[in-house]
């Protein structure tokens, strides 16, 4: 099978700063895809059955606050504009610097496992530490390369 990572930095915009990634559209609704199928293997894999779960734009919202990444979202932005800033982030990661599916869902995978999913208000607390986590590791990644 051949390797699409490369074949994806081809056609993504010139990006020069962490704030052209937050504020990308193209990003965010690729990310969207990415977000919620890495969202559903990792919730998946936790809970020992198939399962399928849109992220709630609070959860990643919040997430994107917690994680100190608000300033690279528009001016005045709702949680609706956060959501799509977090899922941008996760959108370039995937595509610019190769993280899989697998291992965003892993890294979810880390906190989600701490949580009990079956119950909806845990698994929204769940969910955001798991985002909140995976945010940190992508601006560690990332922070570095924008210098």
């Amino acid at each position: 099978m051949k390797d699409l990572h490369p074949e994806l930095q081809k056609i993504l915009p010139r990006i020069h700063s962490m704030k052209e990634i937050g504020i990308n559209k193209g990003l965010a609704k690729f990310g969207d895809s990415i977000t919620n199928t890495s969202y559903s293997l990792a919730k998946s894999l936790v809970i020992g059955r198939l399962d399928a779960r849109k992220v709630n734009r609070t959860i990643l919202s919040h997430a994107l606050k917690e994680a100190g990444m608000k300033p690279f979202a528009k001016v005045r932005s709702d949680a609706h504009a956060l959501a799509d800033t977090t899922e941008a982030f996760i959108g370039y990661i995937y595509c610019s610097e190769g993280w899989s599916i697998e291992q965003i869902s892993l890294i979810l995978m880390e906190k989600l496992s701490l949580y009990d999913l079956n119950d909806f208000k845990t698994e929204s607390q769940g969910a955001t530490q798991a985002f909140l986590h995976l945010l940190l590791k992508i601006k560690d990644h990332l922070l570095p390369k924008f210098a």
